[in-house]
Protein backbone atom coordinates (compact mmCIF):
# COMPACT_ATOMS: atom_id res chain seq x y z
CA UNK A 1 0.00 0.00 0.00
CA UNK A 2 2.87 2.54 0.57
CA UNK A 3 4.34 1.50 -2.20
CA UNK A 4 1.43 2.44 -4.70
CA UNK A 5 0.77 5.81 -2.15
CA UNK A 6 4.60 6.43 -3.00
CA UNK A 7 3.90 6.20 -6.58
CA UNK A 8 0.85 8.20 -6.83
CA UNK A 9 2.83 11.11 -4.56
CA UNK A 10 5.03 11.31 -7.42
CA UNK A 11 2.52 11.62 -10.25
CA UNK A 12 1.13 14.44 -8.22
CA UNK A 13 4.28 16.03 -7.70
CA UNK A 14 5.14 15.72 -11.09
CA UNK A 15 1.56 17.10 -12.33
CA UNK A 16 2.14 20.03 -9.80
CA UNK A 17 5.10 21.04 -11.13
CA UNK A 18 3.30 21.24 -14.74
CA UNK A 19 0.27 22.92 -13.39
CA UNK A 20 1.49 24.87 -10.36
CA UNK A 21 -2.09 23.73 -9.22
CA UNK A 22 -2.48 21.63 -6.88
CA UNK A 23 -6.69 21.21 -7.02
CA UNK A 24 -6.08 21.23 -10.81
CA UNK A 25 -3.73 18.74 -10.46
CA UNK A 26 -5.83 16.31 -7.72
CA UNK A 27 -8.16 15.97 -10.86
CA UNK A 28 -5.87 14.91 -13.32
CA UNK A 29 -4.46 12.32 -11.26
CA UNK A 30 -8.09 10.95 -10.33
CA UNK A 31 -9.26 10.92 -14.08
CA UNK A 32 -5.61 8.90 -14.57
CA UNK A 33 -6.09 6.42 -11.83
CA UNK A 34 -9.83 6.08 -12.76
CA UNK A 35 -9.07 5.37 -16.51
CA UNK A 36 -6.43 2.97 -15.42
CA UNK A 37 -9.16 1.17 -13.79
CA UNK A 38 -11.30 1.33 -16.52
CA UNK A 39 -11.04 -2.71 -17.17
CA UNK A 40 -12.20 -3.41 -14.22
CA UNK A 41 -14.84 -0.81 -13.78
CA UNK A 42 -16.29 -2.23 -17.22
CA UNK A 43 -15.80 -5.85 -16.48
CA UNK A 44 -18.26 -4.87 -13.21
CA UNK A 45 -20.48 -3.05 -15.21
CA UNK A 46 -21.42 -6.07 -17.99
CA UNK A 47 -21.38 -8.65 -14.34
CA UNK A 48 -23.78 -6.29 -13.04
CA UNK A 49 -25.79 -5.83 -16.98
CA UNK A 50 -26.06 -10.11 -16.86
CA UNK A 51 -27.45 -10.18 -13.02
CA UNK A 52 -30.31 -7.86 -13.99
CA UNK A 53 -30.61 -9.45 -17.10
CA UNK A 54 -30.41 -12.88 -15.85
CA UNK A 55 -32.78 -11.86 -12.81
CA UNK A 56 -35.34 -10.45 -15.18
CA UNK A 57 -35.34 -14.14 -17.23
CA UNK A 58 -35.78 -15.82 -14.19
CA UNK A 59 -38.88 -13.67 -13.28
CA UNK A 60 -40.23 -14.70 -16.64
CA UNK A 61 -39.18 -18.45 -15.65
CA UNK A 62 -41.17 -17.96 -12.67
CA UNK A 63 -44.17 -16.75 -14.47
CA UNK A 64 -43.81 -19.21 -17.18
CA UNK A 65 -43.37 -22.66 -15.06
CA UNK A 66 -45.60 -21.57 -12.36
CA UNK A 67 -48.03 -24.49 -12.99
CA UNK A 68 -45.11 -27.16 -13.56
CA UNK A 69 -42.60 -27.03 -10.49
CA UNK A 70 -40.05 -29.74 -11.51
CA UNK A 71 -39.64 -28.17 -15.14
CA UNK A 72 -39.27 -24.43 -13.49
CA UNK A 73 -36.20 -26.35 -11.33
CA UNK A 74 -34.34 -27.24 -13.73
CA UNK A 75 -34.42 -24.00 -15.72
CA UNK A 76 -33.85 -22.00 -12.65
CA UNK A 77 -30.54 -24.69 -12.02
CA UNK A 78 -29.07 -23.66 -15.08
CA UNK A 79 -29.88 -20.00 -14.40
CA UNK A 80 -28.21 -20.12 -10.81
CA UNK A 81 -24.95 -21.48 -12.31
CA UNK A 82 -24.82 -18.63 -14.80
CA UNK A 83 -25.86 -15.64 -11.64
CA UNK A 84 -22.90 -17.21 -9.49
CA UNK A 85 -20.23 -16.36 -12.33
CA UNK A 86 -21.84 -13.16 -12.84
CA UNK A 87 -20.86 -12.36 -8.81
CA UNK A 88 -17.60 -13.47 -9.64
CA UNK A 89 -17.56 -10.56 -12.55
CA UNK A 90 -19.02 -7.89 -9.48
CA UNK A 91 -16.09 -8.92 -7.04
CA UNK A 92 -13.61 -6.78 -9.30
CA UNK A 93 -14.29 -3.72 -7.63
CA UNK A 94 -12.25 -5.36 -4.56
CA UNK A 95 -9.27 -4.64 -6.59
CA UNK A 96 -9.68 -1.60 -6.96
CA UNK A 97 -9.87 -0.99 -3.42
CA UNK A 98 -5.86 -0.69 -2.78
CA UNK A 99 -5.60 2.04 -4.74
CA UNK A 100 -8.21 4.19 -4.35
CA UNK A 101 -7.47 3.84 -0.33
CA UNK A 102 -3.48 4.85 -1.25
CA UNK A 103 -4.99 7.93 -3.45
CA UNK A 104 -7.04 9.15 -0.63
CA UNK A 105 -3.64 8.45 1.36
CA UNK A 106 -2.09 10.82 -1.18
CA UNK A 107 -4.10 13.66 -0.69
CA UNK A 108 -3.60 13.51 3.01
CA UNK A 109 0.14 14.03 2.93
CA UNK A 110 -0.21 17.50 0.73
CA UNK A 111 0.77 20.24 2.14
CA UNK A 112 -0.85 22.58 4.76
CA UNK A 113 -0.40 25.55 2.36
CA UNK A 114 -1.98 23.99 -0.75
CA UNK A 115 -4.31 26.44 -2.18
CA UNK A 116 -6.06 26.44 -6.16
CA UNK A 117 -7.71 28.56 -8.75
CA UNK A 118 -10.95 25.28 -8.65
CA UNK A 119 -11.88 26.72 -5.48
CA UNK A 120 -10.99 30.15 -4.88
CA UNK A 121 -13.09 30.61 -1.72
CA UNK A 122 -11.20 28.28 0.36
CA UNK A 123 -7.31 29.40 1.74
CA UNK A 124 -6.19 26.02 1.80
CA UNK A 125 -6.89 22.28 0.17
CA UNK A 126 -6.63 20.78 3.97
CA UNK A 127 -9.21 22.41 5.16
CA UNK A 128 -13.24 21.85 4.96
CA UNK A 129 -15.30 23.76 2.87
CA UNK A 130 -17.50 26.27 5.53
CA UNK A 131 -19.73 27.37 2.67
CA UNK A 132 -20.62 23.95 1.96
CA UNK A 133 -20.31 24.45 -1.79
CA UNK A 134 -18.24 21.35 -2.15
CA UNK A 135 -20.29 18.88 -0.03
CA UNK A 136 -23.18 20.61 -2.16
CA UNK A 137 -21.87 19.76 -5.45
CA UNK A 138 -20.36 16.25 -4.35
CA UNK A 139 -24.13 15.74 -3.54
CA UNK A 140 -25.57 16.64 -6.78
CA UNK A 141 -23.31 14.09 -8.47
CA UNK A 142 -24.09 11.41 -6.42
CA UNK A 143 -27.67 11.59 -6.54
CA UNK A 144 -27.21 12.41 -10.52
CA UNK A 145 -27.71 8.57 -11.50
CA UNK A 146 -30.52 7.49 -9.81
CA UNK A 147 -32.39 10.40 -12.27
CA UNK A 148 -30.93 8.73 -15.65
CA UNK A 149 -33.56 6.11 -15.64
CA UNK A 150 -36.09 9.16 -16.34
CA UNK A 151 -34.53 10.67 -19.58
CA UNK A 152 -36.37 7.72 -22.34
CA UNK A 153 -33.19 6.90 -23.93
CA UNK A 154 -30.99 5.50 -20.84
CA UNK A 155 -33.84 3.62 -19.27
CA UNK A 156 -32.86 0.17 -18.09
CA UNK A 157 -35.80 -0.82 -16.46
CA UNK A 158 -40.00 -0.22 -18.17
CA UNK A 159 -40.73 1.51 -15.25
CA UNK A 160 -38.40 3.93 -13.66
CA UNK A 161 -39.17 4.56 -9.42
CA UNK A 162 -37.20 6.72 -7.27
CA UNK A 163 -36.07 4.66 -4.02
CA UNK A 164 -36.36 7.43 -1.78
CA UNK A 165 -34.57 5.32 0.59
CA UNK A 166 -31.38 5.42 -1.19
CA UNK A 167 -32.01 9.05 -2.05
CA UNK A 168 -32.04 10.25 1.48
CA UNK A 169 -28.80 7.49 2.19
CA UNK A 170 -27.30 9.10 -0.57
CA UNK A 171 -27.91 12.70 0.42
CA UNK A 172 -26.89 11.76 4.35
CA UNK A 173 -23.39 9.42 3.36
CA UNK A 174 -22.32 12.09 0.80
CA UNK A 175 -22.53 15.32 3.08
CA UNK A 176 -20.84 13.35 6.38
CA UNK A 177 -18.24 11.97 3.61
CA UNK A 178 -17.27 16.16 2.88
CA UNK A 179 -18.34 18.31 4.84
CA UNK A 180 -15.64 18.02 7.48
CA UNK A 181 -13.13 16.50 5.83
CA UNK A 182 -10.41 18.49 3.76
CA UNK A 183 -11.27 20.22 0.26
CA UNK A 184 -8.59 17.92 -1.34
CA UNK A 185 -10.62 15.12 -0.71
CA UNK A 186 -14.35 16.89 -1.89
CA UNK A 187 -12.51 17.31 -4.97
CA UNK A 188 -11.09 13.47 -5.59
CA UNK A 189 -14.87 12.93 -4.63
CA UNK A 190 -16.43 15.06 -7.22
CA UNK A 191 -14.23 14.16 -9.66
CA UNK A 192 -14.35 10.44 -9.19
CA UNK A 193 -18.42 10.27 -9.23
CA UNK A 194 -18.55 12.91 -12.06
CA UNK A 195 -16.31 10.59 -14.06
CA UNK A 196 -18.48 7.49 -12.88
CA UNK A 197 -21.64 9.34 -14.12
CA UNK A 198 -20.22 10.12 -17.34
CA UNK A 199 -18.98 6.48 -17.59
CA UNK A 200 -21.97 4.74 -17.19
CA UNK A 201 -23.93 7.31 -19.67
CA UNK A 202 -21.51 6.09 -21.75
CA UNK A 203 -22.03 2.52 -21.04
CA UNK A 204 -25.93 2.91 -21.38
CA UNK A 205 -25.39 4.48 -24.63
CA UNK A 206 -23.09 1.29 -25.76
CA UNK A 207 -25.84 -1.14 -24.82
CA UNK A 208 -28.51 0.58 -26.66
CA UNK A 209 -26.60 0.69 -29.51
CA UNK A 210 -25.46 -2.89 -29.52
CA UNK A 211 -29.23 -3.76 -28.55
CA UNK A 212 -30.19 -2.13 -31.27
CA UNK A 213 -28.06 -3.54 -33.42
CA UNK A 214 -29.01 -7.17 -32.61
CA UNK A 215 -32.55 -6.24 -32.80
CA UNK A 216 -32.01 -5.12 -37.09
Amino acid sequence: MNFISSILQEVLNTLFSFTGDLGISIVIITLIVKLLLLPLSLKQKFAMKKQQDLAEKMGNLKEKYKNNAKELEKQMQAYSIESMKGMLGCSTLLLQMPIIYALYNTFLSMPAEATSVLIPWISSLNVSDSLLIIPCIYTLTMLAPNFINFIPYFKVKTKASLNKPMIFSTILMSLMLTIKTPVALGLYFITSSAYSLIEDVCFRIYVKQKSKLILD
